[in-house]
């Protein structure tokens, strides 16, 4: 499938999902009878004005998670809270209009992206307030009460609701998987997310006795909560900062590496992706790819890798444990303990037993090892080398199969033999010429010998 063909291809299933999201919105919000109260009295409407002022300043106040440019807020609190309060439809009109402001004339975001959120926003709503009531929740503007079963079901629902919509369109938009999008989206602020769901109990009981003081009282929590949701995305994304600036540091002492652990990190994750891992696994293989070679660092490495002509055998040997010191040098990162020690420590094991440090075979090597290795091939055999031009990818994919099975895990070369992701990382399919016999070829320096070794 070509380029173009893929992205319109793309684009008519978002455009069929939302349509979809919005037909199911519609259903929802005719199904159920409507509740107007008569003759529109003040309290009523100056409660609604206020859960629409609170949404829209708590979606207002969002921030961008690392996925596909999806924002997260605290604005569930008031959409939450206002399902006790109102009847239908005014949750749904609440969290709808809220979305349409918010997106449009806060954030400025396009067309589709404002069609999108007012839709899953008012699905959301409507969908956990019919659980609710179905449940013999309690909804009253005048007087309180809690039932712990309904409440717990309402926020189920909406957070099943609301994520699953939205890692439904990352997964449409993007390309990774569903089950990715999910993790990223509302795995990891799951707990924090059921957390502060019960601000919405305290939010409705405040408002119930105290109407607008009680909104302002609820302002400082709501800010702390979101607070706490940034600071746990930014410890994330300042480990991936120090993880690539390690890397650096050690590609700084090596110009035959420079770049190259970047690359083989992005191969890997494609490859993962591919093979639709969890987001958790996905991650580690990531930083695993992009650290395998940071023991090189170490200074019993230096001669070696600015040595000129062949290693002897025991310089060979030296160089292979690259993959040990490696290991022990992550391990020193709480965070980086196990899985992604272990495929660090075994991105040299061969499929058939003959690789290093431990000689693992087949299942026995952890998937991520076996990712890396074929990731690492890759970029060897598809970068410019002093001593030889770069392959083309197809050419890299037949040194891949010729050694599937002895060095390679077999089924992931037929993976990455498909695979649309790495011809488009790589550049597509080009082709080096070959050099002429008498095109002198560069003497083949000992530091590349760690490709092979």
């Amino acid at each position: 499938m070509t380029e173009p063909l893929r992205r319109k291809l793309q684009q008519a299933l978002i455009y069929t999902y939302i349509s979809a999201v919005s037909a199911a919105t519609l259903w929802v919000l005719a199904f159920r009878e409507w509740d107007i109260p008569a003759p529109f009295p003040s309290k009523f409407w100056n409660a609604i004005a206020a859960f629409v002022i609170l949404g829209i300043v708590s979606e207002s106040f969002s921030f961008t998670i690392p996925v596909a440019n999806v924002r997260t807020s605290v604005s569930f609190v008031p959409f939450i809270a206002s399902v006790a309060l109102f009847q239908h439809p005014w949750p749904m009109l609440i969290g709808g209009l809220t979305a349409l402001v918010a997106d449009t004339f806060v954030r400025h975001k396009p067309l589709i992206r404002v069609w999108f959120n007012t839709a899953q926003f008012m699905l959301a709503s409507g969908l956990c307030a019919w659980v609710y009531t179905a449940l013999g929740g309690s909804v009253s503007l005048e007087r309180f009460s809690f039932f712990p079963l309904p409440f717990a079901c309402l926020v189920i629902v909406y957070f099943l609701v609301n994520h699953g919509s939205v890692a439904l369109a990352v997964s449409l938009s993007t390309g990774v998987s569903v089950r990715e999008a999910w993790d990223r989206i509302g795995k990891d602020a799951l707990a924090t997310d059921l957390l502060s769901s019960t601000l919405a109990v305290l939010l409705v009981f405040l408002y119930v006795k105290l109407q607008l003081l009680g909104l302002a009282i609820l302002v400082f929590p709501l800010f702390l909560v979101r607070q706490l949701y940034q600071m746990n995305f930014r410890m994330q994304l300042e480990l991936e900062e120090k993880l690539e600036l390690m890397v650096k540091a050690m590609e700084a002492r090596d110009p035959y590496t420079s770049g190259h652990s970047l690359r083989v990190s992005e191969y890997a994750l494609a490859i993962a992706r591919e093979l639709r891992l969890s987001a958790n696994d996905v991650d580690e293989i990531k930083r695993a790819a992009l650290l395998h070679d940071v023991g090189k660092i170490y200074e019993e490495f230096a001669p070696l890798l600015r040595k000129e002509g062949k290693l002897t055998p025991e310089e060979r040997m030296t160089m292979r444990t690259h993959v040990i010191r490696s290991a022990q040098l992550v391990e020193t990162a709480t965070r980086l303990r196990g899985s992604v020690q272990a495929m660090i420590r075994h991105h040299h094991e061969n499929f058939d037993g003959s690789g290093y440090p431990d000689g693992l075979t087949s299942n026995d090597i952890p998937m991520g090892a076996r990712i890396i290795m074929i990731a690492d091939t890759i970029d060897a055999m598809t970068t410019d080398r002093p001593y030889r031009r770069a392959m083309s990818l197809s050419r890299a994919i037949e040194e891949l199969e010729a050694f599937a099975g002895r060095q390679f895990d077999p089924q992931l070369v037929k993976l990455v033999s498909k695979s649309a992701s790495i011809r488009r990382l790589v550049g597509g399919d080009r082709s080096a010429p070959e050099p002429s016999a008498e095109t002198p070829r560069v003497p083949r320096p000992a530091w590349a010998h760690r490709i092979a070794h």
